[in-house]
């Protein structure tokens, strides 16, 4: 990495560094068969924002169509978009989620390209990319100036998808008080997967992302289903009925939209 990092890039990286260490063990497998039940239309999940972002990769995927893995972490994701036939480029603040993708593409068989860079300053040229995919990255980072060089890179008629939490003003004020956060900490921690600068999506944040992408497509995630992790293993294979439920709900009630916890918006250049 050339460039100086700031403080908050600085710790975001040494954040990443100590948890791709701590969890070294866990990036040694990829479950790939959400890719490969999509694409033999085995199976669908709209409800679940990973499998939605897997479906819209794999829907506007095309033969040698390049895509940019923006804040690959470990590579699991990058992997996934390989298996699809992408030609994979991935970037990460962290040189050691850099060496474990690295690793896992070599154990897998499979190429791309890896950098380690901050997303605020990219190293590719103008217009280099058919797809941007960022997985839970935008809330880590500065987002009108990582926006910006994601517009960047990204072709005419180039698609740029994110996943992310988003604030929800009633919700986010219970959440911020005392006693809850007594009872559910939100501080700094690895083993919790919280760092020190992240927060979810505001509104006026929103309003950064619509001014650089107009075009913007939101598609409306967890509203029950924001307390599934509280008795739900995040590695369990079988689809959440609490997701179908609110899938359902976002469809039959629009308005309840202005509550969902996780938003996945679809840019077009």
């Amino acid at each position: 990495m050339d460039s100086v990092l700031t403080s908050r890039q600085e710790r975001e990286r040494n954040f990443y560094n100590k948890y791709a260490q701590k969890n070294n063990s866990a990036y040694k497998t990829v479950d790939i068969s959400p890719m490969e039940k999509i694409q033999r239309g085995l199976e669908m999940r709209p409800w679940n924002s990973y499998w939605s972002i897997y479906s819209l990769a794999i829907n506007n995927y095309f033969k040698e169509a390049k895509l940019l893995d923006f804040g690959t972490g470990p590579g699991k994701n990058a992997l996934r978009f390989a298996s699809i036939g992408y030609k994979v480029n991935g970037f990460d603040i962290s040189e050691e989620n850099i060496k474990i993708a690295k690793k896992l593409f070599k154990e897998n068989n499979k190429e791309a390209n890896f950098d380690i860079t901050a997303a605020e300053s990219l190293p590719y040229e103008n217009n280099t990319f058919n797809m941007v995919i960022g997985v839970d990255i935008l809330h880590h980072i500065d987002i009108e100036q990582s926006l910006l060089e994601c517009r960047r890179v990204l072709k005419k008629n180039g698609i740029a998808i994110f996943r992310e939490p988003v604030e929800v003003p009633i919700l986010d004020k219970i959440r911020n008080t005392k006693i809850v956060k007594y009872f559910f900490p939100k501080h700094y921690s690895l083993e919790n997967h919280i760092t020190h600068d992240e927060s979810k999506i505001s509104r006026q944040q929103e309003l950064v992302i619509k001014k650089i992408f107009p075009n913007t497509k939101k598609h409306y995630f967890l509203l029950f289903a924001r307390f599934d992790k509280f008795y739900r293993k995040n590695s369990s294979p079988k689809a959440s009925i609490i997701e179908k439920i609110d899938y359902y709900i976002f469809k039959l009630f629009p308005f309840m939209k202005k509550y969902a916890g996780a938003v996945i918006y679809e840019f077009k250049k």
